[in-house]
């Protein structure tokens, strides 16, 4: 009995953990600013910083005078991206064989 227990329990569990998810980290997301150093400081260009955006005080907006918020912020919070990435994106895209034979018939 505890033998039959025990098999259906690893059974149990190696296929609970096949299911992990992998985080999805800032720096191989597609709107990620970086600051070219240590990555520590990089920000994210879905979400501008409004104190900084002058536009109600002059009338024009400059693009100039927009500034992001922190990538470190925009995972803290919700509202913005969390802590599980909501509106993360890939940067980069596995290239597939089949792409490569498309583009040299054409």
């Amino acid at each position: 009995m505890k033998f039959i227990f025990f098999i259906i329990s690893s059974i149990l569990l190696s296929i609970s953990s096949v299911k992990q998810v992998r985080p999805k980290f800032c720096v191989n997301c597609k709107f990620i600013i970086t600051d070219n150093k240590t990555n520590e400081y990089s920000k994210c260009s879905l979400f501008p910083r409004e104190d900084t955006n002058y536009y109600l005080v002059r009338g024009i907006q400059n693009i100039e005078d927009i500034d992001y918020s922190y990538c470190s912020t925009a995972r803290i919070y919700n509202h913005m991206c969390g802590k599980e990435g909501k509106l993360y994106k890939k940067k980069y895209k596995k290239k597939d064989i089949s792409d490569d034979i498309k583009s040299e018939n054409k």
